[in-house]
């Protein structure tokens, strides 16, 4: 994946959470959807540090 760069933009809506690529593909997901989401991401989180600090091309630790 060397020299691909993925962004992306978070938008709070009045319905929920709104993903958008760059390529103007929306993953919407209504506010019981994103709520979810992140408890999920929570229940995952010290495994998704360590894949980032693995995968990271830099010299550097990810802090709370």
């Amino acid at each position: 994946m060397e020299g691909i760069i993925e962004k992306f933009t978070v938008e709070m809506t009045k319905s929920g959470l709104n993903i958008l690529g760059e390529d103007r593909q929306v993953l919407h997901f209504t506010a019981v959807e994103a709520l979810m989401l992140l408890d999920i991401l929570k229940d995952e989180e010290a495994e998704l540090k360590r894949m980032a600090e693995k995968a990271s091309p830099f010299p550097l630790k990810l802090r709370p």
